[in-house]
Order: structure tokens, then C-alpha cells, then sequence
């Protein structure tokens, strides 16, 4: 992807900065990588503060059965695994992924498969999602849905690395998903976050109401599409990277509340194999039913 002239103006210098260091980062070998990512994480651990106290209640939330000591542990476990993550971002965006050095063990690749038909792969915001999707996407090129960045270089930078695989699409940009699935292509999508009130339903997530997107129904009815599920892990320290593709036959159900509760279910199950690798950082239950108090 050729770099706009107006990129290489002189206020946009201090980001080709950043730019040229998480390059630096990104070509460091991969145990170096994940041991200075896990170095970074336990700076988020203890300075991040409104970061740590989202994670903290979200843990609290979903792991009621665990005391106060084993909840501590878990959350600096957590904080390790978002530097850990980051560090994954960045190699996923600068080196190729053939080049990672990264073992991949893919479970049920035939699902990935549409014949002729639209598949909608669903994922879920663990630290290594990037590396998830490039994996995938590097066998079984697929679209993806991706948040546009308001600082014009880091814009191009993402566009560029989400574009190798298949074509980014702004996250609200639905007609051209949809028409991407008509046309029988793979579109990489997470429905994991809270979105707000708007075309989401109140289901359980860990024992808690979570306002969950119904996107996905609508996606796989008026995109005509099969939809499969990723479930995802990071093995012996980020060196190999297991992936399971679980077809979901039954969505659209033509109920999307029950479709959301087969997703989320889906990711609970995921979630509970390694709870430290999700973005617990995230306000998952910001979006509350009327009447029940906020948490964060």
C-alpha cells in the first residue's frame, strides 16, 4: 500500500516515530517478544489503574467461586497477558506471517470452507486476536471488520495490515459486508463487546447480563452465509497457537436472543480454558438493564 505525500508532513513525524519503534519491537525474536511483553504487562499491572479496576470487576463478575488471593493472581496474570498481546499486535502487523515462527495447530479447517456460500467466522477479543485472524486469514483469506483510527498514519498502518488478507471494512459499514458474503467470501467478526443498547439483546455471560450484539443473526439471514466458531488458545508460551473451527448450523435460528446465547456460551467455554489470555481490560457490562446499578 503506497504512503499518501500528505502522510510524510512534518506533524505526522512524532507518529512515524512510534511507528519505526513498534517496527523495532515487532523483529525481535518471539521468546524475547513474549518476555518483554510480559514485562510490560506487569507495568500495566501496577500503573494502569482504571484499566487494572475494569479487569479487576469484570473478574470479579465472572469468577465469583474464586477467594480474594486467587482473584489478585488472576488479575496480574491478566494485566502480563495484555502486554504479552500488544507485542503479538505489533508482530502481526510488521512481520509476514509465515515469518513469525509460530507453530499452528487448526482443527476442523474444512468448516472454513463455504462452497460458494458466505461464512461468517466468529472470534472473541482474546490478547492474540490479531495473530488469530492473520493466521486464518493467511490460509482462508478473509474480510474482517476493523474500528477506523482517527490519526491518519496509524489509519494507513492498520488498513495496510488487515489488508493483506483480506479486505478491512469499517465496523458500520454493514451493506459491504453483506455484499461481501453474498459473494460467497469469509468475513472475520467478533461480537464479544458491549455496543450499547441498539440491535443487542441482555444475556448471560458468566452468570451476568451482558448486552450482546444480535448482529451475527442478522449478518448470516440477510448475508446468506454459514456461520463457524474459533476457538482459540496460546500454547507453551506463545510458540504455537491452537485453533478449533466449530460449526454453528443452527444460526440463524430465527430467534436472535437464542443465537447470542450459543455464542456466548461458546465463548464462556473458550474463555474458561485460559481466563488470563481474554481482554478482561474491556467494559463488558457498562451497558446495564434498567434499574441495576453500574459496576464500573
Amino acid at each position: 500500500m503506497t504512503i499518501q505525500r500528505q502522510l510524510l508532513h512534518p506533524r505526522h513525524w512524532p507518529t512515524w516515530l512510534a511507528v519505526a519503534l513498534m517496527y523495532l519491537l515487532a523483529r525481535l525474536p518471539q521468546r524475547c517478544n513474549y518476555l518483554l511483553g510480559k514485562g510490560l504487562g506487569s507495568l500495566f499491572y501496577r500503573f494502569a489503574g482504571s484499566r487494572r479496576h475494569v479487569a479487576a470487576t469484570n473478574l470479579a463478575l465472572c469468577f465469583p467461586e474464586l477467594d480474594a488471593a486467587e482473584q489478585q493472581r488472576l488479575l496480574k496474570k491478566t494485566m502480563q497477558d495484555q502486554g504479552v498481546g500488544l507485542l503479538e499486535i505489533l508482530r502481526s502487523w510488521f512481520t509476514p506471517i509465515d515469518q513469525l515462527g509460530l507453530e499452528l495447530e487448526l482443527i476442523g479447517e474444512e468448516h472454513l470452507d463455504g462452497d460458494g456460500q458466505g461464512v461468517i467466522v466468529l472470534g472473541a477479543h482474546f490478547t492474540f486476536i490479531d495473530l488469530t485472524g492473520a493466521l486464518i486469514a493467511q490460509r482462508k483469506p478473509s474480510d474482517s471488520f476493523y474500528r477506523q483510527q482517527k490519526n491518519p498514519v496509524l489509519e494507513w498502518l492498520v488498513s495496510r495490515a488487515r489488508g493483506r488478507y483480506g479486505e478491512p471494512i469499517h465496523r458500520r459499514d454493514f451493506k459491504r459486508a453483506l455484499k461481501c458474503l453474498r459473494q460467497g467470501r469469509r468475513l472475520f467478526y467478533l461480537p464479544d463487546q458491549d455496543y450499547g443498547r441498539k440491535s443487542a439483546e441482555f444475556v448471560d455471560f458468566f452468570g451476568n447480563p451482558a448486552a450482546t450484539t444480535v448482529a451475527t443473526s442478522t449478518l448470516a439471514k440477510s448475508g446468506r452465509a454459514k456461520v463457524v466458531y474459533i476457538v482459540q488458545q496460546r500454547l507453551d508460551k506463545g510458540r504455537r497457537i491452537r485453533l478449533e473451527v466449530v460449526p454453528l448450523p443452527s444460526i440463524p435460528s430465527g430467534d436472535p436472543a437464542a443465537d447470542a446465547r450459543t455464542v456466548n456460551a461458546l465463548i464462556e467455554d473458550n474463555i474458561r480454558r485460559a481466563p488470563e489470555q481474554y481482554m478482561w481490560v474491556h467494559r463488558r457490562f457498562k451497558t446495564r438493564p434498567v434499574g441495576a446499578e453500574k459496576v464500573y
